[in-house]
């Protein structure tokens, strides 16, 4: 596979972009599940920071920061992610500011996302987390069976989805469907070894790849640095 056919993410402090076979597949749909805490949106940010270090363009979709906070979040990991706001290479949009707060059902976000093309335009789309626009962990399956078909109509055109969903909250005839037709699926989780937390990263598929992909990936998050890359890790 050619890095044509790659969005890459590499960045010259840590190797997750290799570890991960060398980039994001075009035309794929990623999912990153895992419990609150375990460092899924952390990966979605590092990730994000990645692809714009190397040209691609970002929407970031997030249901827990506002503006503010994302940036602040990004700067504390020296991910400097103003300069790609600023030239519109990458678009953050809150789904719950001020303004949409008052939303009474929250299955209306999924339909609502899908009815804003604008939001699909770049390379690249993170829906960070897509568990929390649900109604309670919960979507009818015909707005279900819309959103598949969405998010294939979109990767068709070379286009990337990540998707980030806590398996604790979302039913399963969620996650089901969302694990069938994905082409990345890994799941993050948090291990205490010795007096210290560190999460792991578990590849269950992540096709399309230039390289060899690691199944395992132990990391940590630091300020200032952000994520970085236990050693331990390998390609199996």
């Amino acid at each position: 596979m050619g890095s044509m056919d790659v969005y890459k993410f590499d960045i010259d402090r840590d190797e997750l972009g290799r570890r991960l076979g060398g980039g994001l597949a075009k035309g794929s749909i990623t999912l990153i599940e895992g419990p609150d805490g375990s460092g899924k949106s952390v990966l979605s940010q590092r990730i994000t920071y990645g692809l714009l270090q190397n040209g691609h363009t970002v929407t970031y979709i997030s249901t827990e920061l506002s503006t503010k906070d994302f940036i602040n979040q990004m700067l504390s990991l020296k991910y400097n992610i103003i300069p790609f706001l600023l030239n519109r290479q990458l678009l953050f949009v809150p789904v719950f500011p001020p303004s949409v707060r008052k939303l009474k059902r929250k299955k209306d976000l999924v339909r609502r996302m899908m009815n804003a093309p604008y939001l699909f335009e770049r390379e690249v789309t993170i829906i960070d987390s897509f568990t929390l626009m649900l109604d309670g962990g919960r979507l009818d399956k015909n707005t279900l069976f819309q959103f598949i078909n969405f998010m294939k109509k979109i990767i068709s055109q070379g286009k990337s989805i990540i998707l980030t969903v806590d398996p604790r909250s979302t039913a399963i005839e969620v996650l089901e469907p969302l694990r069938d037709v994905a082409d990345n699926y890994v799941i993050t989780r948090s291990e205490i070894m010795a007096d210290d937390i560190k999460n792991v990263l578990l590849v269950r598929r992540w096709k399309r790849t230039e390289r060899e992909v690691a199944k395992v990936i132990k990391f940590r998050v630091e300020p200032k640095f952000g994520i970085i890359i236990d050693i331990s890790s390998f390609a199996i």
